[in-house]
């Protein structure tokens, strides 16, 4: 099973086209839920996720952009990930490794619960170090803006 932990800018990102309607999250959730990458997977979203994404709704609002709020994105195949203890038990020989060490606040927690589960991290933000790639799978949609070039890692 294919199991992808969204951070908070890949979530932003599927409530938040382009000018031409397309952005590279919501190509990635579409793909996933109608089988064009085949198999069996999980949305995994951190419940650190729903505080970020309704921060960041209010800042755009406040900007005068229009997004939606709700968090419409739960369905069959995603969970909310619980930031709790047993995350922090699984997840405390991760901090001091190469990489992880650099990573800061919410970045941190994301790449813990990628490598706990043996996930993906979809993410737009490229503060991710080169260190974390040897411990966990990132797909970076930066490269997916004009099109879905993610898709190349599922064939």
């Amino acid at each position: 099973m294919n199991k992808f932990v969204w951070d908070t800018s890949a979530i932003i990102n599927i409530k938040e086209p382009n000018s031409e309607g397309y952005s590279p999250g919501h190509s990635l959730y579409k793909d996933l839920s109608d089988g064009w990458i085949a198999g069996e997977y999980l949305n995994i979203f951190p419940s650190l996720a729903v505080f970020e994404v309704s921060a960041t709704v209010s800042r755009m609002h406040r900007d005068g952009k229009k997004i939606l709020r709700e968090f419409y994105l739960m369905d069959d195949h995603s969970v909310l990930y619980d930031v709790d203890k047993e995350l922090i038990l699984k997840s405390n020989d991760l901090f001091a490794k190469t990489g992880f060490e650099k990573l800061r606040g919410s970045d941190l927690v994301f790449a813990c619960i990628a490598q706990v589960e043996g996930a993906y991290l979809v993410t737009l933000d490229k503060q991710f170090s080169k260190d974390v790639l040897e411990y966990i799978k990132v797909l970076d949609l930066n490269d997916s803006r004009g099109a879905p070039n993610y898709r190349r890692q599922f064939e």
